[in-house]
């Protein structure tokens, strides 16, 4: 429905990584439970801006979980003083779906968080432990708004897809920068910005591999007969292989050897200077300590 309505929804970084860094600290507790929190930010007109998140705490009791409420009121009323202009859009969990117990925690929370209409966005955490979820380019983030009908005097509430975009503000993105080299130097154990460079494009590499050989299992299987043929997808495979083809091994090879037989040379006249430097201080210490000037006379008598 809210598709239908023609919302916008803009989710910006903070909010995934405040996310991202709740699963993580759970997992590292060994804590199973799913995870439970409230998002932030602005809505004008069909415009919704997602900002900023907080975590929620749950109680336990008798088996099931239960808001805690005073704990809710206290932290929404310090961000909003905070952040005056941001509002109470909804809440986040962890699971590839909706399930039927979040049907009730969207009402209470529909009660105390004065907004009739709350969001809810869920992250799969499992799906970035498969096979090939590093290379993924799908986030595994699904936002649904939640539409209420009444059936035979009851409320039922019937979960609709969202959906969204990645929006960052100049500010947001210099963070997101930093953060992201920052990951890589704790991940890798190097600083260098050329371990880095390397390090994407070795990520490059892996990824335009893994591509073609999805390709050729492709195109194995419509040779085979187990998959339909496709003329644009064999044009578009074409237009592939003449591409890769266009790079050719031998110049390709002179070209990377040019390269680092430049950066070598580099390397070896800094290593050249820094051994004449170091010979220039050993000659003046030397001077400095045995020059004439500074030699103990001796008196002989004779000569």
């Amino acid at each position: 429905m809210a598709a239908a309505a023609g919302l916008d929804v803009h989710l910006h970084p903070l909010v995934l990584i405040n996310i991202s860094d709740h699963v993580v600290r759970f997992r590292s507790a060994r804590r199973s439970e799913r995870v439970l929190g409230a998002l932030l930010g602005a809505q004008e007109g069909r415009r919704v801006d997602v900002h900023n998140s907080f975590e929620l705490v749950c109680l336990e009791s008798g088996g099931q979980r239960t808001l805690d409420l005073e704990f809710f009121q206290q932290r929404l009323s310090q961000y909003l003083e905070v952040f005056p202009r941001y509002e109470f859009l909804g809440w986040y969990s962890t699971g590839p779906q909706p399930e039927e117990a979040d049907k009730a925690l969207h009402k209470k929370i529909q009660e105390v968080g004065a907004n009739e209409n709350p969001f809810a966005l869920l992250v799969d955490a499992d799906k970035m432990s498969r096979e090939k979820a590093s290379q993924s380019e799908e986030l595994p983030v699904k936002v649904y708004d939640a539409t209420i009908h009444i059936e035979q005097g009851e409320a039922t509430v019937t979960w609709n897809e969202v959906p969204y975009i990645i929006d960052t503000l100049e500010a947001e993105r210099i963070a997101v920068n930093h953060v992201a080299k920052s990951a890589t130097t704790a991940a890798s154990g190097y600083s260098s910005d050329f371990t880095q460079h390397t390090s994407g494009l070795s990520n490059s590499v892996v990824m335009l591999s893994n591509r073609v050989k999805e390709l050729l299992e492709h195109m194995k299987d419509v040779k085979e007969g187990r998959a339909p043929k496709n003329q644009e997808v064999l044009r578009q495979t074409l237009s592939i292989c003449q591409a890769l083809q266009s790079v050719h091994p031998s110049s390709l090879k002179q070209e990377f050897c040019g390269e680092f037989n430049d950066a070598t040379l580099v390397v070896l006249l800094a290593t050249l200077t820094k051994v004449c430097s170091n010979t220039s201080d050993l000659l003046d210490k030397f001077q400095l300590a045995y020059d004439r000037k500074h030699r103990p006379r001796h008196h002989y008598p004779f000569g």
